[in-house]
């Protein structure tokens, strides 16, 4: 019958080979570079503002974005569609409530967070889809997110704006980084043709004058900072037509969106499994080096023969 001494050792032999097997696979199932998850969970932002403004009326406001990450999908690219819909009002019905909505589908490098060419947009009042050619990152920034400034793609100006880091944080454990958006008031029409981007006004005495939507924004972007994943997003945002020279004609659009504290802990939290380069040999370095030193101690204890002859010398002396 095997002594408890060597049974222990024996496990503690098994427990260190099971780490130094684990160690070697864990490269396999941790993302080692920050690479975009294709099976995150969560994956919506919703900006809301109880208070804003559409149409020169005070009504609730809210905007959404939702990823899918669809096929074909590899270890490179990632398939990527965004719905985006925007909400004005205190209707129960979306649909009544509803402004605008749209469709983004494009092919995203997984490590970069770029688009890998155009992006392709189809709205449900104007079809059929519409090719972006300006493209930059958007809902994810580079892996190993650095403190500096982004192209970071905004939907409503179809183009890129400088995002600018502007301090560090910790949510749910993870590091994040912060970046400011601003974007000065945009005439839209300028940029790309659209039913809505221009607008007949008509005076009282009967005078029509041409007025161009206009389109501003100063945005907040929290990033974690290993994934380049955006999990949070607070915007203020305002449109309105205005003459040539940018002159406030008619209100559109104005409010002040702030993304749930808890939507941005849930995005956060659900990229435990992704590290940087770095931490991933780091973790799997000291997971084999672990299971190695077990697995030398529990063949030292089971093998060694002077430690069983020693106790077998005293039992037969009654010592």
């Amino acid at each position: 019958m095997l002594s408890t001494s060597r049974i222990l050792a024996a496990l503690l032999t098994g427990l260190g080979i099971a780490l130094i097997v684990g160690g070697l696979l864990a490269p396999r199932f941790l993302i080692g570079d920050g690479r975009l998850p294709l099976d995150l969970e969560h994956t919506t932002w919703t900006m809301a503002d109880p208070a804003g403004e559409y149409e020169g009326e005070t009504q609730p406001i809210t905007r959404q974005l939702h990823m899918e990450v669809q096929n074909p999908s590899n270890r490179e690219v990632a398939s990527i569609r965004v719905g985006e819909t925007l909400l004005a009002g205190a209707s129960g019905n979306d649909f009544d409530n509803l402004v605008s909505a749209g469709t983004w589908t494009f092919s995203m490098d997984r490590r970069t967070g770029l688009p890998t060419g155009p992006l392709e947009v189809s709205n449900v009042m104007i079809l059929p889809e519409t090719e972006v050619a300006e493209t930059g990152n958007w809902l994810k920034l580079p892996a190993n997110a650095e403190k500096t400034t982004y192209e970071v793609f905004d939907s409503t100006l179809r183009g890129t704006a400088p995002a600018t880091f502007t301090g560090e944080d910790e949510i749910e454990g993870r590091t994040v980084y912060r970046y400011a958006q601003d974007i000065p008031p945009t005439n839209l029409a300028l940029r790309y043709a659209d039913m809505r981007n221009t607008k007949t006004q008509v005076d009282p005495e009967g005078n029509q004058t041409r007025s161009f939507l206009y389109y501003t924004a100063q945005r907040e972007l929290t990033v974690d900072q290993v994934s380049g994943l955006v999990v949070g997003v607070n915007e203020k945002v305002d449109t309105y037509y205005g003459d040539a020279q940018g002159g406030r004609v008619e209100d559109v659009l104005r409010y002040d969106g702030r993304m749930p504290e808890e939507q941005t802990a849930a995005m956060a939290g659900q990229l435990g499994g992704v590290f940087s380069q770095a931490q991933s040999q780091a973790i799997t370095t000291a997971v084999i080096v672990a299971g190695a030193i077990m697995t030398l101690i529990g063949l030292v204890g089971a093998l060694r023969p002077g430690y069983t002859k020693g106790r077998r010398r005293a039992r037969a002396s009654g010592k």
